[in-house]
């Protein structure tokens, strides 16, 4: 989730300061050229698109009970774990002297997943979250 905003914030700063290579100014003159009416639609567009962005959050948040949210939040956390379990194994197989694991660690993990993984399709057999 986290990566969204931070891809959102990215964008925002992008294309606000892209139109300021060519000009001095917001609404300036460069050379013979007037770039201020490209800078008004542009910003425009990207207001227009952050104000949509968090309506349709609000409007999709707004649909789901308490019970429905929560089980989105678990199914989150587990695959997050899952991840992390399985970046454990794949960076021990990767680099054995730095991470390696004992056996016993490594059927530990796979154990792991595989409960995290039957966990997680309890949860997304019993309800429909999407």
């Amino acid at each position: 989730m986290a990566r969204r905003y931070l891809l959102l914030l990215i964008l925002s700063v992008a294309g606000a300061m892209a139109p300021l290579a060519s000009a001095f100014a917001h609404f300036g003159l460069y050379g013979d050229k007037e770039i201020g009416h490209g800078l008004f639609w542009m910003y425009g567009i990207l207001f227009t698109g952050l104000a949509a962005f968090i309506i349709y959050r609000k409007r999709s948040r707004a649909g789901l009970t308490p019970e429905q949210r929560e089980l989105r939040q678990r199914v989150a956390e587990l695959e997050r774990a899952l991840t992390a379990c399985m970046t454990q194994l794949q960076n021990a197989e990767d680099y054995p002297n730095e991470c390696g694991l004992t056996y016993a660690e490594r059927q530990e993990r796979l154990v792991s997943a595989s409960s995290i993984r039957d966990k997680i399709a309890e949860i997304n057999g019993d309800t429909i979250l999407h």
